[in-house]
């Protein structure tokens, strides 16, 4: 219950921060679909954040008073601009706002009383549009099953990405643990400029408004991410294909892990085929993106919506929001904004479909060149290009599918492809879970968190695994399991022996049963993997077994020969070590 409340709460402070305080800062563009206000005011309202991120943190300013007072003075800004920059004006508006609250207030303290009055006045209430079940029945009437199956397809989408999440307080990708630590060091002023950081900075933006832990934040943030992934695919097959059954199709395919079908075995690639074939088992299960390089996406497929309604509704607006988009992929991936302008290109000078293609062609013509060069010609980022492209394949094909069908069978054409692809996909496409890629037990992370918050800051320090570095940082010291046992194991058996400049207390975090990221030890890998100390250490099975090996019969050798060492916390799975140093005996001198 506790986690659903603060699951919550970070949602409304991210909802209220990125969508809510736009809508006031930035004006009204008129002419202009509502979808597309709403996301083109996210876009810039993210550039500002991530801006004002970099400038606070560069001079060591970044803090909550900072981020509130920039959100005031945005919102102070935004209220005088609609007040044409009079301060008489504000205050004869303050004053009349405070009127009306008074007479609310007054409404509400006697609503028994002055309901019968208003109602032979002839005065009636209204609710807001978003509260008006008769705009949402106009919706339903209007294209209702397929307003019906989009929220299907959202919840569905929803449960699939939260399912870990929900239950897990451990990341269920690496990314995440390089995004909080970032992330922390943002929050302590430490380092401006390092990548990631449009990711870091809004989950920082969000933690310091909401008041909540940094992990947590991250930890719901990353599938509102993917969410907010999924719909802009499908919207942007939505504004090229002008085509609601494309547009949930690809969400569909997306947001569900449909296409590519996953495999259960994915064999080891030899041939020229196998490699081309190879490049399907990218799908959206397996291969998920970081939460930085998923706005990247975002954005870069944001900015194909607004230069398509540039294209219908010649607007600067438009234009503006498209050069937000860019800066935004540009600090996320070069890259990424390489391809996006080809896309661009493509959309401009062909129709916006044949341009979703060309994007779709660039992503697995440029993933088939990694593949077969097997070289540093192109970045490993094309991979996580490839689930986003199948999925906008999908949605190209059934919105070409769909204009076919409207020569022949006229205005029915979007039921029979709907039909087609439901068929399709209760046949062939069916949901998939997202595999997680755990680097730690759960009880490991719940402990992380007792620890900091039982004892006191910068008076402990744990020597553990690498994940726990960034969920520890700013709380307390860190120490890399490897190196402390290499470095001291030959000295514990001399009971004189004590830790150079000890903390008051250390744990040590010993695997019983060490966690194996991998089932078996890969097949094969680079020169460059196989020498790296994580891999070594950590990644590997029989790395990590026989490291766990060691630094269990360190700490059980350091527990004979010494006094002020206890075990804090048992079970199955894990052992962690509480040592408490003693200092050193005094020796006097007569």
């Amino acid at each position: 219950m506790l986690d659903a409340l603060k699951a919550c709460w970070i949602c409304v402070v991210f909802l209220l921060i990125y969508f809510g305080i736009p809508s006031r800062l930035f004006p009204r563009r008129p002419n202009t679909a509502i979808v597309v206000r709403i996301v083109g005011n996210w876009t810039r309202m993210v550039l500002l954040v991530t801006v004002a991120v970099f400038l606070l943190a560069c001079i060591k300013a970044l803090t909550t008073i900072t981020i509130i007072i920039f959100v005031l003075a945005a919102l102070a800004a935004a209220w005088l601009r609609k007040h044409e920059w009079r301060i008489g004006n504000v205050t004869q508006a303050v004053q009349a706002s405070a009127l009306r609250f008074m007479r609310r207030a007054e409404g509400w303290s006697f609503g028994m009383y002055l309901m019968p009055r208003l109602r032979r006045r002839g005065i009636s209430i209204t609710l807001p549009r978003m509260f008006r079940f008769d705009q949402w029945l106009d919706v339903f009437e209007s294209q209702g099953v397929l307003a019906a199956v989009f929220l299907v397809v959202v919840l569905m989408s929803s449960l699939l990405f939260l399912q870990s999440p929900w239950y897990q307080l451990r990341f269920d990708q690496a990314e995440q643990y390089s995004a909080l630590l970032r992330g922390r060091e943002l929050v302590l002023n430490l380092r401006a400029i390092g990548l990631p950081f449009v990711f870091p900075a809004i989950a920082t933006t969000t933690s310091l408004i909401s008041a909540t832990d940094l992990m947590q934040v991250i930890r719901y943030l990353f599938p509102l991410i993917e969410l907010f992934l999924v719909l802009t695919a499908g919207l942007t097959i939505r504004a090229c294909t002008r085509s609601g059954v494309a547009a949930i199709a690809t969400m569909y395919c997306l947001g569900a892990a449909a296409f590519p079908p996953t495999r259960t075995v994915i064999p080891v690639a030899e041939s020229l085929f196998q490699k081309l074939m190879g490049l399907f088992d990218y799908t959206p299960a397996l291969t998920r993106p970081s939460g930085e390089f998923q706005l990247g996406l975002i954005f870069a497929l944001l900015a194909l919506v607004f230069l398509v309604d540039w294209q219908r509704n010649p607007q600067w607006d438009s234009l503006v929001n498209v050069g937000c988009c860019l800066a935004l992929v540009g600090i996320v991936s070069q890259f990424l904004l390489i391809v996006l302008i080809v896309a661009l290109a493509a959309v401009l000078m062909l129709r916006p479909m044949a341009g979703l293609m060309v994007f779709v062609l660039v992503c697995y013509g440029l993933a088939a060149l990694a593949a077969l060069s097997g070289g540093p010609l192109v970045p490993n980022e094309v991979y996580s290009l490839l689930p986003v492209a199948g999925a906008i394949g999908v949605g190209c094909v059934i919105g070409w599918v769909r204009e076919a069908l409207s020569v022949a069978v006229g205005k029915h054409a979007e039921g029979v492809v709907f039909l087609g692809f439901l068929f399709l996909a209760i046949v062939w496409l069916r949901p998939h879970g997202f595999v997680p890629q755990y680097l730690e037990y759960e009880v490991t992370a719940r402990q992380t968190q007792a620890i900091i918050n039982e004892f006191p800051r910068q008076k402990w320090v744990v020597i553990a695994p690498v994940e726990q570095l960034p969920e520890t940082f700013g709380f307390g010291g860190y120490e890399d399991l490897a190196g402390f046992i290499a470095e001291y194991q030959d000295r514990i058996s001399n009971p004189d022996f004590r830790f150079p400049n000890a903390p008051d207390h250390m744990f040590v975090y010993v695997e019983k049963r060490p966690f194996q990221m991998f089932a078996k030890e890969p097949a094969s890998v680079s020169f460059g993997t196989l020498t790296d100390e994580t891999f070594r250490n950590y990644r590997s099975p029989a790395g990590r077994a026989s490291l766990e090996t060691a630094a269990l019969q360190f700490c059980e050798e350091y527990k004979r020969s010494h006094s002020g060492a206890s075990i804090l916390f048992e079970n199955d799975d894990l052992r962690i070590y509480h040592i408490q140093p003693q200092p050193k005996p005094v020796i006097s001198q007569q």
